[in-house]
This record gives C-alpha cells, sequence and structure tokens, in this order.
C-alpha cells in the first residue's frame, strides 16, 4: 500500500482499492464501549450511503472471495478501517492511523486473502499474537469468580460484599468461584483506590486475606488510567493529568455522580504517575490481592499534552500497561473497556463486550441502550477469533439467578452459554440466595468448555446465532434463539449425527430440534 502522512487528515492514510458489489459482506471489529476518534471529512467525490468503520480489522467479499486488512501493531496509533462505497461499488477501503506523525513510520499492516472469513481472522489473530510475542494459551479449565456489581451497582456495601463471601465460602458446590472481587463502591473517590469508603469499615487487607484463607483468590476493581477532579490524588498532583493546549486537565464525563463526575486522564509519562500508579498495584498485591479488573481504559486515551510531549495517546496507555505489568508480574490483569490491540501482550484476560444487566435485551428496559444479556453474547461471540489468542476472553458476568433478576431461565441459559464459549464465567449471583437448579446451570459454566469457536455457515455483517466447535474431543454445535417466535431445525443441517444431548439441559435430540423463543441449545453426539 502507499501510505502517505496526511496533513487534512492529520495521519498517516491510505486507500486499498478494490471493485466489489455495493452488497458486499462486511466484518467489522465488534466492541460498543469503545469509541473511534471522530472521523475525518471523506475523500472528495466519494459517495458514502452510511459509515462503516472498524478498529484494527477489517474484512469485505461475498461467496468464497474474501480480503482481510488488519493492524498487528499499535505502538503509537490505533489503525481505523473504513469501507468506501461509490456508485453503488464498495471501491476500497480507507486506513487511518491518527497519531502517527510526519517523518514517522506507520503501524505494520497485514493483508490476506481466502475463501472463508473466519479462517482469515484466525490467521490474523495468530499474526498478531506472534508478533506481540503472545503464546496460545492453554486454559485448561474454565476461569471462575465472583463479583458483586450486578446485584448491588454502585449501593454495594461492606456488609453485602462480606454476606456474600461467607456464602461463596460455604457453598462450594457445584459452582465455585476460583477469584472473588472486590467490585467498585470500596474507595472513597475515582482514582483513590487505597482510600477506604465510610461503608467501607473493615481494612481491604483484612478482607483479602479472608478470601485467600479460605483457598480462593483475591481480586480488586480499579480504573488506573482515570482519577475523578474531587479526588485527593487530582487535588495533590493536578500534574500527573493529560492536559489541554491551554494548560487546563483535559476531563470527560464518567459515570459517577457529582463530584465524582469528571474524569482526568493519568498521563503515564509523567515519572511520578507511574511511580503513584505502580505502588497502588503494589500495595494491593502485597495485601494479598493477586486479580485485577481494570475497567475504563478507554478513558486512558484522552488526546491531549503530555508531559512527553513526543508521546501519543496510545503509546502513553501501553506504557502505563507496562508499568502496572512491570509492578504485578505474577497477577492476573483483565482490560475491560478496552482498546484491543493496544492491550496485546500486557494484559491476560480482555472483556470482549459492552456491559450486560440483570435484562435480557433493551426491550425490556430501553433505557439500558446496548447494556443486556443478548447484546453482550452477540458482541463477545462475534470477537471468537480473539478466544485463547489474544485473551482468556470475558463475556461479562454469566446470570443464572432467579431473584433480583429480569430474565427467564431459558434466557439465563444464553447467559451461561457465553461462559462456555469463552472459558470465563464470574458471576454476581448470590450464592446464599440462588436456587438449587440455578446454581446447577451456573456451574455449567464452570464444568463445560465449547473450543475452537466459531461461527457455523453465518454471513459476517450480521449477529451470528449458530456456532461450531469442540466439547471433550467431539464436534458440537450450539444454537441460539433470539426471536420471539419457535426455532426449527434438523440436525442434518446442523451436520450432526442423528442422536444428540443438549448438554444444557441434558435432554435428547433426535433428528429435529425445536427451541422456544429466547432459548439455546448446546449440542454433542449421544453416542
Amino acid at each position: 500500500m502507499n501510505y502517505q502522512w496526511s496533513e487534512q487528515w492529520n495521519g498517516y492514510r491510505s486507500v486499498i482499492k478494490l471493485d466489489l458489489p455495493a452488497d458486499t459482506w462486511i466484518y467489522k471489529s465488534e466492541c460498543s464501549m469503545i469509541k473511534l476518534v471522530d472521523m475525518p471529512p471523506l475523500s472528495a467525490g466519494v459517495f458514502m450511503t452510511g459509515d462503516v468503520s472498524s478498529c484494527d480489522v477489517i474484512v469485505v467479499g461475498k461467496g468464497e472471495n474474501f480480503l482481510l486488512a488488519g493492524a498487528v501493531t499499535a505502538h503509537r496509533s490505533q489503525t481505523i478501517f473504513r469501507v468506501l462505497l461509490e456508485q453503488r461499488r464498495l471501491t476500497g477501503i480507507e486506513v487511518w492511523q491518527p497519531e502517527i506523525r510526519a517523518g514517522e513510520s506507520p503501524e505494520e499492516m497485514v493483508i490476506l486473502e481466502g475463501n472463508d472469513w473466519r479462517e482469515l481472522l484466525s490467521q490474523y489473530a495468530d499474526i498478531a499474537a506472534e508478533k506481540a510475542g503472545v503464546a496460545p494459551i492453554e486454559a485448561k479449565k474454565n476461569m471462575t469468580g465472583y463479583c458483586s456489581w450486578y446485584y448491588y451497582y454502585k449501593d454495594v456495601s461492606e456488609k453485602n460484599m462480606l454476606e456474600n463471601v461467607d456464602a461463596l465460602i460455604a457453598n462450594r458446590t457445584p459452582y465455585s468461584a476460583d477469584y472473588i472481587q472486590i467490585d467498585d463502591g470500596y474507595q472513597t473517590f475515582q482514582g483513590d483506590w487505597l482510600d477506604q469508603h465510610e461503608n467501607w469499615p473493615t481494612p481491604i487487607e483484612e478482607i483479602a486475606k479472608k478470601i485467600t484463607s479460605a483457598g480462593i483468590g483475591a481480586g480488586i476493581w480499579t480504573m488506573p488510567t482515570t482519577a475523578s477532579t474531587g479526588s485527593r490524588v487530582y487535588r495533590e498532583h493536578p500534574d500527573w493529568f493529560v492536559k489541554k493546549e491551554n494548560g487546563e486537565t483535559a476531563v470527560l464525563p464518567g459515570w459517577s455522580p457529582a463530584p465524582d463526575n469528571l474524569w482526568a486522564c493519568l498521563d503515564a509519562t509523567n515519572p511520578g504517575a507511574r511511580e503513584h500508579i505502580a505502588n497502588v498495584f503494589k500495595t494491593f498485591r502485597a495485601m494479598g490481592f493477586t486479580y485485577f479488573k481494570m475497567d475504563g481504559l478507554y478513558f486512558g486515551l484522552q488526546k491531549g499534552v503530555r508531559y512527553d510531549r513526543n508521546a501519543t495517546a496510545v503509546s502513553g496507555f501501553r506504557l502505563l500497561l507496562e508499568t502496572i505489568r512491570k509492578a504485578v508480574p505474577d497477577a492476573v490483569l483483565m482490560a475491560c473497556s478496552e482498546p484491543f490491540l493496544p492491550c496485546l501482550g500486557l494484559v491476560d484476560n480482555a472483556r470482549m463486550s459492552n456491559d450486560t444487566s440483570r435484562y435480557f435485551s433493551k426491550k425490556e428496559k430501553p433505557q439500558l441502550l446496548d447494556c443486556s444479556i443478548e447484546a453482550a453474547f452477540k458482541i463477545s461471540l462475534a470477537n471468537f477469533w480473539m478466544f485463547d489468542r489474544w485473551f482468556r476472553c470475558d463475556p461479562d458476568v454469566v446470570m443464572a439467578r432467579q431473584n433480583n433478576a429480569f430474565y427467564s431461565r431459558n434466557e439465563a441459559k444464553i447467559s451461561v452459554l457465553g461462559g462456555i464459549m469463552t472459558g470465563v464465567s464470574f458471576t454476581s449471583d448470590h450464592l446464599g440466595l440462588i436456587d438449587p437448579d440455578r446454581n446447577e446451570l451456573l456451574a455449567k459454566a464452570q464444568d463445560i468448555r465449547m473450543r475452537k469457536v466459531r461461527p457455523f455457515n453465518s454471513v459476517p455483517n450480521a449477529w451470528a446465532d449458530t456456532f461450531e466447535g469442540v466439547v471433550d474431543g467431539k464436534r458440537a454445535v450450539a444454537v441460539v434463539n433470539f426471536s420471539d417466535t419457535a426455532k426449527i431445525q434438523t440436525l442434518e443441517s446442523l451436520q450432526m449425527p442423528e442422536k444428540c444431548v443438549d448438554l444444557l439441559d441434558g435432554r435428547r435430540v433426535l433428528h429435529t430440534l425445536t427451541l422456544e423463543p429466547h432459548d439455546a441449545v448446546l449440542l454433542v453426539s449421544a453416542e
């Protein structure tokens, strides 16, 4: 490709020239919580219907002819791809690396061609992982855990947490958590991670000791890229945060109430800021915490002026992750609300989706936007090519409980299936209150693993509802019915033998599968 620095685009720009019909299939990288930077105006003379843009990777094609364009490094800039349409033809893919400056080398890319878009994505995942020095992830068993957020949300108290810790210690079967994560709510302000809220009178270290003494890993939630302007760390060290050109702090609105609502971006290029965040993680590690959920990471991509004026948002972000990795080399680092490629090689686990919720879909709660069981499942599985290759992939928490829940048991099966297919099944279910039947369903996300997951005969520009893979060495097919009407399929159409068993419910299926609305099955041969 002919890369060139563009003053108009303020970055490197190129166009991959194509000539494809307008109804060409398009796969774009999915993570709805990642906000792409503002796109520059389209090139002169280009007619575009809609804006189809993607970060890191894009696939276009039809039938058995597909082309993948993907970035394999993100040292200084993310790479954004956008499809160009002209006179009802797909005429190209615009490539933009907004933080590459004049005279700098662009981020590395690959272009792959083949007859199966799923295989191209897997090949791309391997190339980028090898470039970052990431070996295939064994993931011998599913990772399990507990966090309080999707039961109590911001109103969690120490009493709530300790009640659940006691229940998790007492109820080790059938579901057993590898980690208990203290969630958002223990701290005074966003950014003051070592200052405890008055609702948490017991020292965090004592809670960690209670968890670890029961043979469970202790985890804790932070947002290491961020501090609110109400926080002590911001008031005492405003120079540690990214600035505007006029010297004022660059802030973004966060989800916390005032005075904790305006969030500044920690500038990791500042030695004092690096020392501070390293100390936070080292202190937690000394307390016994071995699992760190790092939320709101996209706030670390704040545009602005940094201590090192040669740094970019992406290079500063990576420096922060490198600092944390060095501070706690033996801990599990879980990235949430993150840019995928800049995290590659620097974290262990990564969220694949937006938030889930106690509702199945936004139909029941429109104000939730795309925070639902349905949306989290769809987006997580759209990123199937990352599973156990880039990260241990987190589909957000598994919902199975019957209380404080606004979904059916069948809808809970869809949530559980997400844990089975990704191999990560944290939950917010209260194990002291959950019905035995729901606890057994939850445990399936712990005990069953579907590997080598990929969409089954689906097109890349539609949400997949049927997947193929392997369970215990046997070919397996998962089918989800998102619709409001029953779904009927033959086993032959799924390329499955005449007799199958549904691992989600233990029922046998002969010849024809009838799936109720908002339900799921995981089929393997009954032989």
